[in-house]
């Protein structure tokens, strides 16, 4: 049977981009979110059943993928197991709450994803759920700041070929499946149908945040990457500021 994979993270966090090079990938199944909620272990069979139906596909990878953006419940039990991964993705505050209320605006319109309050209070108790999982799953998962994946592309890729154990790279081009752009799954974005992981356009009317929302998200968000950095295995800057893998004998020592 295939291993779950989680990606953990947030709205607006290039989650699709990584799960789509991801699920592209011959040993990883899925591509997106499925929105199940893990209260027993048999979710894991519901998780394939419903991957099988958004690919169209056999399952034929050694990992399952399910990408979770918001605080549904998952079992401490699947979260604990030896078998499960799981990839945090992180993207800095500033972006994530614009992109939110852009995203609500113009691409996917849902009122709660206008209003500055209701984002940056989603946006902090995402973040404060997901420092509180990293010690739970610990070595089992990778840290990613979401930048790198546009920045330092193929220090990420590599860096999360080895950590999952793959025979093949990860690759820059990406396939697209049934749902991709569609909203509710994924990013409703056009840049998500190019294909390619390449740079993102943030083009788009800012809106005016309070600067007390913005000191608590960013407070949040610095909270979650120490404790994502404390207990998993994680990217590290170099002092030309470029993200790299750590090598593998540092792994045990990378808190």
């Amino acid at each position: 049977m295939s291993s779950p994979l989680f990606v953990l993270s947030h709205m607006r966090s290039y989650s699709s981009l990584l799960s789509h090079v991801l699920g592209s990938h011959p040993e990883i199944d899925g591509y997106c979110e499925t929105h199940l909620r893990y209260r027993f272990a048999f979710e894991l069979w519901r998780l394939r059943s419903k991957v099988k139906r958004l690919t169209g596909e056999p399952l034929r990878g050694r990992y399952v993928l399910d990408k979770i953006l918001h605080n549904y419940p998952v079992a401490r039990g699947i979260l604990a197991s030896p078998r499960t991964r799981a990839i945090f993705l992180l993207r800095e505050p500033a972006d994530v709450v614009q992109s939110i209320i852009h995203m609500g605006t113009h691409l996917d319109p849902l009122e709660q994803n206008t209003n500055v309050e209701q984002v940056t209070s989603y946006y902090q108790a995402r973040l404060r759920r997901l420092a509180e999982l990293a010690p739970v799953l610990g070595e089992r998962a990778a840290f990613l700041p979401s930048e790198a994946l546009l920045t330092s592309t193929d220090e990420a890729l590599a860096f999360l070929r080895a950590f999952l154990e793959l025979s093949q790279p990860l690759e820059r081009r990406y396939r697209s499946f049934a749902k991709t752009g569609e909203p509710g799954f994924g990013d409703p974005s056009p840049a998500i149908r190019s294909g390619e992981i390449g740079a993102r356009s943030s083009r788009h009317a800012h809106v005016a945040v309070p600067e007390s929302l913005i000191e608590r998200v960013r407070a949040a968000h610095i909270a979650c990457v120490e404790a994502c950095h404390q207990y998993c295995v994680s990217m590290r800057a170099t002092p030309r500021g470029r993200e790299q893998s750590m090598p593998q004998g540092e792994l045990a020592s990378a808190g």
